[in-house]
């Protein structure tokens, strides 16, 4: 069963993302300034086509991006709507929310929250409508079950 930190929620690396810019910042570049030069001299036309082949890559890099932008925007929303729970949960029960760890990185009906200190074990039970929730404290047998948490 794997368990993810309140840390791991908050602080997720996305350093791919910074890569991907620098890229396009540098093809972009390339594509400008190879543009430049077949402007100053059309009958070198190696120039031209060096620019369209620069130009569609940084479009296809663009367009990457832009996947991966959303799917990076969708799942920060996932984990911060986690992070609400678990800060909810840890005022109720009096802990700090850096001791609590959840099975999932989504919210969802079979969310299982873990006092790394004490080790008790909560059941996140919403209602019909997922606005609001309970938790209900669980008694765990771990016969052979192995944790790995995921996070600092």
């Amino acid at each position: 069963m794997t368990f993810y930190t309140y840390g791991y929620l908050t602080h997720q690396n996305y350093s791919g993302t910074a890569l991907r810019i620098g890229l396009i910042i540098v093809l972009l570049l390339t594509a400008f300034f190879v543009l430049f030069r077949y402007l100053r001299n059309r009958t070198l036309v190696k120039y031209r086509d060096l620019s369209v082949i620069l130009l569609m890559a940084s479009a296809l890099v663009i367009g990457f991006q832009f996947q991966s932008y959303s799917t990076l925007r969708a799942n920060q929303s996932k984990t911060s709507t986690v992070v609400g729970v678990l800060k909810t949960v840890a005022k109720r029960n009096h802990v700090a929310p850096q001791n609590l760890q959840t099975n999932a990185t989504a919210v969802n009906d079979q969310m299982l929250i873990r006092n790394a200190k004490t080790h008790q074990y909560y059941r996140v039970l919403y209602n019909s409508d997922s606005a609001s929730f309970i938790t209900e404290k669980l008694s765990v047998q771990m016969n052979q079950t192995k944790i790995k948490v995921v996070g600092d």
